[in-house]
């Protein structure tokens, strides 16, 4: 692999290749279009007009805006541009390290994460133990590596209280935590906040007087999801999580419910669950599992009924379970953010925008599909980590 300076030199030339080859050959007036709008050598400010423009920076620190029209947006080659696309339908080809914003179609001339450069840093890096962490960590040793930083592996460090105590100690110095995790296991609340944004903000602002940053949050939401067989969860009838109090009355031996022993002790676990609804599993019923081998066990139904999942865990759909609608709303939102120690961050603050490009591409669709390449394809985590790196554009230029 190329150092970063020497993918960083490359770039203006990429530039200045694609934008070259993209103007003659998706212009709007076709493989003959020409620029209608061009900036110079120096820093310019260029902007469109009503109709579908061909807007050109050629060097400089542009500002570009596009206006009324359906535009294509063509950044110069060197130079950090700010591109802003108007009230069409707009496309845009930038290099790594301008900042785009409203445009519907952006094409890089590199790879994503060529626009950080964390040579001379170190960073040690963990996760927990679970699939999903396991994946998670591996995105950030890999990203940060191919930006030019040594990574000490951690991933796969332990549980939540193990990797929260290495974080506050500084034993590690990031991993990915949840905002309902963050807010009521760490900061002691009971009740969430409502609302994905809402809940991410409380967290951020209380943690950092702990010494934690928390970055920018990813759109999937891996919360607690109670989970049977399908083809047993008619004869439960237990269609919502309020439906247990029935069971648990009148076939209290049907009642079985795998957990593991986070979940069996955790406010936001069972003995929140059970006091929100309440129902009481008797003691016998409950059985302690290591989260991977739940989702078999209630799949086979021999040992436990029930059993508590994750959302995105792709075994879900693997196993063919029926997830059990939470329909008092108690579990939390927990999307993931990477926590930072604030001292660390504050020496490297381009982490906030390099994982917030990787986060914002967590979806609960590419989430679930990566824990299940692991779960149900056998792929190892550092692959699937791998792939979605170069897939989406941040280590390899997508096509």
């Amino acid at each position: 692999m190329p150092s970063i300076t020497k993918r960083l030199a490359l770039l203006p030339l990429l530039a200045a290749v694609l934008v070259t080859f993209v103007v003659t050959a998706v212009g709007s007036a076709g493989p003959t279009a020409t620029c209608t709008i061009k900036g110079t050598a120096k820093a310019d400010v260029l902007k469109g007009t009503a109709k579908s423009d061909v807007i050109c920076g050629l060097g400089g620190n542009d500002r570009i805006n596009g206006d009324a029209g359906d535009d294509a947006i063509f950044a110069g080659a060197g130079g950090i541009d700010r591109i802003a696309g108007g009230s069409g339908k707009d496309r845009a080809v930038a290099d790594p390290l301008d900042v785009v914003a409203t445009v519907e179609d952006v094409k890089l001339t590199g790879p994503a994460l060529a626009a950080y450069n964390f040579s001379g840093a170190e960073f040690t890096v963990g996760s927990k133990q679970f699939t999903e962490q396991l994946i998670l960590g591996q995105i950030t040793k890999q990203a940060l590596e191919f930006a030019g930083a040594k990574v000490n592996n951690q991933v796969g460090l332990g549980g939540t209280s193990v990797n929260r105590a290495a974080l506050v100690s500084g034993k590690i110095d990031m991993y990915w935590e949840y905002t309902g995790t963050g807010w009521i296991v760490h900061l002691n609340h009971t009740q969430p906040i409502p609302g994905p944004t809402a809940q991410w903000d409380a967290v951020r602002k209380e943690d950092a007087g702990n010494g934690i940053t928390w970055l920018a949050p990813g759109p999937f939401d891996n919360t607690y999801a109670f989970a049977v067989r399908s083809e047993a969860a008619g004869g439960f009838r237990v269609v919502k999580l309020s439906d247990f109090a029935t069971l648990i009355r009148t076939r209290p031996n049907d009642a079985t419910v795998c957990v593991n022993t986070e979940f069996s002790t955790r406010d936001d676990g069972l003995p929140g669950v059970e006091k929100h609804y309440g129902f009481k599993f008797p003691s016998n019923n409950v059985v302690k599992l290591e989260t991977g081998l739940i989702y078999k066990a209630i799949d086979d139904g021999k040992i436990c009924n029930f059993g508590i999942t994750f959302a995105t865990d792709g075994r879900i759909e693997g196993l063919g379970l029926k997830v059990i609608p939470d329909d008092k709303q108690f579990f939390p939102v927990y999307n993931p953010a990477l926590n930072v120690r604030t001292e660390v961050f504050n020496k490297h603050p381009k982490l906030a925008g390099m994982f917030k490009a990787i986060a914002t591409d967590l979806t609960n669709d590419r989430m679930s599909r990566m824990n299940a390449d692991v779960d149900i394809r056998g792929k190892f985590p550092e692959e699937v980590a791998r792939t979605f790196l170069a897939g989406r554009g941040f280590t390899k230029q997508r096509k």
